[in-house]
């Protein structure tokens, strides 16, 4: 069962290395560029990711708590 959880996780922890790594140079630690955020297509983008990782950590919280 714990390998399981391992399997789940992995793949959330390589998305956050990548997006930390692949973030935009700036003197901040932000990932969003507050000039470039309101651009449709990079809200949508923005939007639909919060959405999916709402999603995954609802799932993860009810996963580990009825575990």
């Amino acid at each position: 069962m714990q390998w399981l959880t391992v399997i789940i996780n992995v793949p959330l922890i390589l998305y956050h290395i990548r997006r930390y790594i692949n973030r935009p140079v700036m003197s901040g630690p932000g990932l969003y560029d507050p000039t470039t955020i309101m651009n449709a297509d990079e809200l949508n983008r923005a939007q639909r990711e919060g959405w999916v990782k709402l999603a995954f950590y609802l799932i993860s919280f009810f996963y580990y708590l009825y575990r």
